[in-house]
C-alpha cells in the first residue's frame, strides 16, 4: 500500500504542476519576459520616470494575470490522481482498493481477500502517467524550458550586476514621477570656528567623511514640499527641512557623534556617513616655577598645546589660606598669547601682579587654557607669594592700605530695609542715604581710615590734590550700594600712591604701558590699518609724554635738560632704525606697522618700551643729566678705567659706529636721488634726520624745548654746541664730519650732504675706512698687536673698501641703482664687523664682572626678554622699510586706477593685513 500511495502522490503532484501552469502560464510568461528585459539592462537605460512606469505596468499586469489564473486554476484532488492511474487497467485497482464488501459472511470474506490480492498485483503494475500529450497541447513551443533558459542566459550576460539590475527594476525611483529624480541636495560641513578647518562640501560619491566634533551640517534643496532629514547615530533623529525666503528648503544639524545622514523625499535622495574626530581638552603646564623678574614683574614660564589651538590662557590665583567668608574665591589674570589660537606654544610672560588685591600674600597659581569649544585644561598647582610694591612715602602707604582693605573684602552689601513710610507724601527716605551702614565691615573700616586721614587735613596735607583724592574716595564709599561700586576707588587710590611715591612720571608710565598693550593687541589680532594707525599715534604720544616727564624730573633734581643719545644700537651692529635718536625709533615703528611687518613691529615695540622703563638720567659733575652712553663712558663724560683690551674695543666700536651710520644715511640719500627726490628728503619724511641734524629741526622744535622731548635745540636752529674740546671744528656732531672725523672732512665745517656730492661723501667714507684700518693695525703690511687682531678680518675691510670704490664710480657715472647696491654691501659688512666686536666686548665685560651669559643689551634690555620670546626677529633697516612703503603705495595706486574687477580683487587681497 505504501508503494501505491507514493504513486498516487506523485501523480497528484504532476497534475498540480500541470494545472498551475495551465492556469498561470500568462503570468509566468509575463514575469519571465520582464525579468529578462531587466537583466539585459533595458530598464537601466530608461529614464527614471520611464523605469518607474515600466515597473508599475509590470506590477499591474502581474496582478491581472494572477487574478485571471486564480479563476482558472482548479485544485487537484487525490481522487483525480487515482482516476488517472486507474485508466491503465480495467480493474481500476487504485479506486477498487478503497471499496468494502457488501456482506460480512465467511465465504464472502474469502472471496474478497482473493479480489484484493488481485487488485494489489494489478496496482503494482501501474506506472506513473505521462502528461506529454497534455503538455504538447498546452505548450507546443516548449516555452516552459525556453523562458528559464533565457533567464539564465541573461543572468550570465549581466554578470555581477545581475542582482543590482533586478533590484533597480523591481524597486525603481517612484519619486521620478513627481520630479524628485531631479532634486539636487547641496550639503556642506562647517567645522567649529576654533578648529580653523575649511568647510567640507559633500558630494554624492563621498562616504565616511571625517569631520571635527561639533561641526554643523547644512543641507539645502528645492522641492514641492519639505523633505525629511534622518540622522542615525546612537539614536535616530528626524527633522523636517524649513522653508527659506527664496523658496528653497534648508536644514541644519550639529554632528556630535558618528552619524548616517539621509535626506528622504519620495524615497532616499541623498545619504552620507559622517565620522567625528573628538576635540581633546587643551593642556597647560608651568615650564618652571614662577619667579620674580625685573621691575617687580612676575615671570611665568608656560607651555600649552591643543589639537585645534588655545584661544585663551589665564593665570588662576587662589589664596593658600582662603577667607572663611569666601572659601572658593579665585581671580583670573589673562596671559597674552603670541599669535591667534596656537596649537602649541612655549613662552615666558612677565606680569605685573603688584596691583593685585592679594599682593604680598601666599597664593596658589594654576594655568587655565581654554580652547575654542570652551574646554579647559589646568596645570599643576604651584605655591607662590605675590610680589608687593614697596611704598616708603606715608601718603602712598595710606592710599595702598585703604585700597587693599576695600579690595580684599569678599562680602557684599546687605540689602536696605524697606521703608514703607517713605512712600507717603512729603516723607523723606533717610534710609537710602545710610548705605555705608549696609556695607561689609572692611569697607566701613576703609571709610573710617579715610575720615581719619583727612581730619583737619589742611594742617597736615599740603598738597590739595592729595586731600581731594582722599575725600573723593571717601565719597565713593559713602555712595556705593554694591561692592563693585565701592571698588571704583581702586584706580583712584593706586594712582595717588604711585604719584606720591614716584612723582608725575608714574602716571606717564601707566599710560605708556596701556598704549603699548593696545598697540600690541591690535598687531596680534590683525586689526584694520586705520585702527593700528590710531593706536600707533596714541603710543607715540604716550612715549613722548613719559620721556618728557622723566626729563622734567631730572631737571627738577638740579640738572640741566639732558641730551638724548641712542647710538648703542648702531654701535653694536643692531638693526638700523633709520637714524639714531628716539624720534627715529618711533618713526621706524610706524613704518613697520604701516607695511604690515607685525612680528618686527611687536619686537621693536617691546624694545622701545623696555628702553623707556629702564631709562635712568644720571647727574654729572656739571649737573647735566644724560642717558647711559657707550661702554667705558661715564655720565660726566669721563672715561671709565677699563682694561686695555676693552678700551681698545670700545674706541674701535665708537669709530666704526659713526662710519656705519654715515654709510647708511648715504645709502638712503642715494635711493632718494634715484627716486627723483632731493637727497635727505626721504629720510626726513620718514623721521630719519641726516647726521649733523637733530629732530628738533622739524616742526616740533618748540615742543622739544618746552617738554624736554629729544630734539629740542636752541632757538630752533637744530644745531647744538659742541662740547669743550670735542673736535677741531665747532657746531658739528660726531658722524657729521666734525669731532674725531674732522680730518676726513678737509676742514669744510659743514655736515655731509650739505655741500658735498654723493660721490664725494662716498669717497670721504672710504678714506675713513682706510684710516680706521691703519689706526687699528689692520691694513696690508702693518704689523702690531691689538684687541682687534683676530676679531676683524683684514680681507673684510678690503671688501668694504672695494664696494665703496665701486659705489663711488657708479655715483660719478650717475648709476644710482648700482651705487645703492654696492653701498648696501658695504653697510652689511660694517654691521657684521660691529656685531662681532660687540659680542667680544660683552664677553670681556662678563668675564671681568663675573656675570653669566644672559645679560642686558646696550639699551638695558634683558636678552631674550619679553617681546622676543627667545627668538631672533630681524628689524628691517630704513632702506628695506622705504622699499616696503614704496611697494605698498604702488599697490594702492594700481588698485585705485584699475578698472578690471578681477585685478582689483587680486590687489585688494594683497593689501589686506594678515
Amino acid at each position: 500500500m505504501k508503494a501505491l500511495n507514493a504513486k498516487v502522490s506523485a501523480t497528484r503532484r504532476k497534475l498540480m504542476v500541470y494545472a498551475f501552469f495551465k492556469a498561470f502560464w500568462p503570468f509566468l510568461t509575463f514575469v519571465a519576459i520582464f525579468l529578462a528585459i531587466a537583466l539585459a539592462g533595458v530598464i537601466d537605460r530608461m529614464g527614471s520616470a520611464m523605469a518607474a512606469v515600466a515597473t508599475i505596468l509590470f506590477l499591474g499586469g502581474s496582478i491581472l494575470f494572477i487574478l485571471q489564473g486564480g479563476r482558472r486554476y482548479t485544485p487537484v484532488s487525490r481522487e483525480d490522481a487515482a482516476r488517472l492511474l486507474d485508466r491503465q487497467s480495467d480493474l481500476r485497482p487504485v479506486s477498487s482498493l478503497t471499496d468494502r464488501p457488501a456482506s460480512a459472511s465467511r465465504g464472502s470474506q474469502k472471496l474478497w481477500q482473493k479480489h484484493r490480492l488481485r487488485l494489489l498485483k494489478e496496482a503494482q503494475r501501474l506506472k506513473l502517467p505521462s502528461l506529454s500529450r497534455e503538455w504538447s497541447r498546452l505548450d507546443p513551443y516548449w516555452m516552459r524550458a525556453v523562458l528559464p533558459a533565457l533567464l539564465v542566459l541573461m543572468g550570465v550576460f549581466a554578470g555581477t550586476d545581475a542582482s543590482a539590475r533586478l533590484h533597480r527594476a523591481l524597486f525603481p525611483d517612484y519619486g521620478a514621477l513627481v520630479g524628485a529624480d531631479g532634486m539636487v541636495v547641496e550639503a556642506w560641513i562647517t567645522p567649529p570656528e576654533h578648529t580653523g578647518r575649511a568647510p567640507i562640501f559633500l558630494t554624492p560619491e563621498l562616504q565616511n567623511v571625517r569631520v571635527p566634533e561639533g561641526s554643523e551640517v547644512t543641507l539645502r534643496t528645492e522641492a514641492h514640499s519639505a523633505p525629511k532629514l534622518v540622522l542615525k547615530g546612537e539614536a535616530t533623529r528626524k527633522q523636517k527641512f524649513e522653508p527659506t525666503p527664496d523658496g528653497a528648503f534648508e536644514a541644519r544639524a550639529r554632528i556630535m557623534e558618528d552619524t548616517r545622514l539621509t535626506v528622504n523625499w519620495w524615497g532616499e535622495r541623498a545619504s552620507w556617513r559622517l565620522l567625528t574626530s573628538p576635540d581633546e581638552a587643551p593642556e597647560a603646564r608651568f615650564v618652571k616655577a614662577p619667579e620674580m623678574g625685573r621691575q617687580d614683574r612676575t615671570e611665568i614660564s608656560w607651555s600649552i598645546s591643543d589639537d585645534y589651538g588655545v584661544s585663551a590662557l589665564e593665570l588662576r590665583i587662589t589664596l593658600q589660606t582662603p577667607n572663611p567668608a569666601a572659601p572658593d574665591e579665585a581671580d583670573h589674570v589673562a596671559v597674552p598669547l603670541s599669535g591667534a589660537a596656537p596649537t602649541s606654544a612655549e613662552d615666558i610672560t612677565q606680569l605685573d601682579l603688584t596691583r593685585h588685591r592679594w599682593a604680598g600674600m601666599p597664593v596658589t597659581l594654576r594655568l587655565v587654557a581654554t580652547d575654542g569649544a570652551g574646554q579647559t585644561g589646568l596645570s599643576e598647582p604651584v605655591d607662590f607669594k605675590l610680589p608687593e610694591k614697596l611704598f616708603l612715602d606715608p601718603i602712598a602707604r595710606v592710599a595702598q592700605e585703604v585700597r587693599l582693605t576695600v579690595l580684599r573684602e569678599p562680602r557684599d552689601y546687605a540689602e536696605l530695609a524697606k521703608n514703607e513710610d517713605a512712600l507717603r507724601q512729603d516723607a523723606l527716605n533717610v534710609t537710602a542715604s545710610n548705605r555705608l551702614g549696609t556695607a561689609p565691615p572692611d569697607i566701613q573700616k576703609a571709610a573710617l581710615m579715610l575720615d581719619a586721614m583727612t581730619y583737619k587735613g589742611e594742617r597736615y596735607i599740603r598738597d590739595q590734590g592729595v586731600y581731594l583724592t582722599f575725600r573723593t574716595a571717601k565719597g565713593i564709599l559713602d555712595a556705593a550700594a554694591t561692592k563693585d561700586e565701592a571698588e571704583q576707588v581702586d584706580p583712584l587710590l593706586w594712582a595717588l600712591a604711585l604719584r606720591a611715591e614716584y612723582g608725575s612720571a608714574a602716571d606717564a608710565l601707566r599710560r605708556l604701558e596701556a598704549a603699548r598693550r593696545a598697540l600690541e593687541q591690535a598687531l596680534r589680532d590683525g586689526a584694520s590699518e586705520d585702527e593700528i594707525k590710531q593706536r600707533m599715534e596714541a603710543f607715540r604720544d604716550a612715549a613722548n609724554e613719559y620721556l618728557a616727564a622723566k626729563m622734567a624730573e631730572a631737571i627738577a633734581n638740579g640738572g640741566e635738560q639732558p641730551q638724548m643719545q641712542m647710538d648703542q644700537e648702531a654701535m653694536s651692529g643692531g638693526p638700523d632704525l633709520g637714524g639714531q635718536d628716539f624720534e627715529d625709533m618711533l618713526n621706524a615703528l610706524q613704518d613697520l606697522t604701516e607695511t604690515g611687518a607685525t612680528d618686527q613691529a611687536r619686537q621693536l615695540l617691546s624694545d622701545i618700551t623696555n628702553m623707556l622703563q629702564n631709562l635712568e638720567f644720571q647727574q654729572g659733575q656739571s649737573g647735566s643729566g644724560g642717558m647711559p652712553g657707550m661702554p667705558g663712558q661715564q655720565a660726566d663724560g669721563e672715561q671709565e678705567d677699563l682694561p686695555p683690551e676693552e678700551q681698545e674695543l670700545t674706541d674701535a666700536m665708537r669709530r666704526l659706529s659713526e662710519i656705519l651710520r654715515e654709510q647708511r644715511q648715504l645709502n638712503d640719500d642715494t635711493l632718494a636721488q634715484e627716486r627723483g627726490e632731493r637727497p635727505g628728503q626721504s629720510g626726513q619724511e620718514q623721521g630719519g634726520q641726516q647726521p649733523g641734524q637733530q629732530s628738533g629741526q622739524q616742526s616740533g622744535t618748540q615742543q622739544g624745548q618746552d617738554s624736554g622731548q629729544p630734539g629740542g635745540g636752541e632757538a630752533g636752529s637744530g644745531q647744538t654746541e659742541a662740547p669743550q674740546g670735542g673736535g677741531e671744528e665747532n657746531g658739528e656732531r660726531p658722524g657729521s664730519g666734525g669731532g674725531e672725523f674732522a680730518e676726513g672732512n678737509e676742514g669744510e665745517g659743514t655736515g655731509p650732504g650739505q655741500s658735498e656730492s654723493l660721490a664725494e661723501r662716498q669717497a670721504r667714507l672710504g678714506r675713513l675706512v682706510e684710516e680706521f684700518a691703519r689706526e687699528q693695525g689692520l691694513g696690508a703690511g702693518i704689523e702690531g698687536e691689538n684687541a682687534l687682531e683676530g676679531r676683524v678680518d683684514p680681507d673684510a675691510l678690503e671688501d668694504i673698501r672695494r664696494a665703496q670704490r665701486q659705489a663711488e664710480d657708479a655715483l660719478e657715472r650717475g648709476n644710482e641703482r648700482r651705487a645703492a647696491r654696492n653701498q648696501e654691501m658695504a653697510t652689511n659688512a660694517l654691521s657684521e664687523i660691529s656685531r662681532d666686536l660687540a659680542e667680544r666686548l660683552d664677553t670681556l665685560e662678563r668675564e671681568r664682572n663675573g656675570q653669566d651669559a644672559q645679560q642686558s643689551d646696550p639699551f638695558g634690555r634683558p636678552s631674550g626678554g619679553p617681546g622676543n620670546s627667545g627668538e631672533e626677529v630681524n628689524i628691517p633697516d630704513a632702506t628695506e622699510r622705504q622699499r616696503a612703503k614704496d611697494i605698498l603705495e604702488e599697490l594702492r595706486q594700481r588698485y585705485n586706477e584699475s578698472d578690471d574687477e578681477e585685478e582689483r580683487e587680486y590687489l585688494r587681497r594683497l593689501l589686506d593685513r594678515f
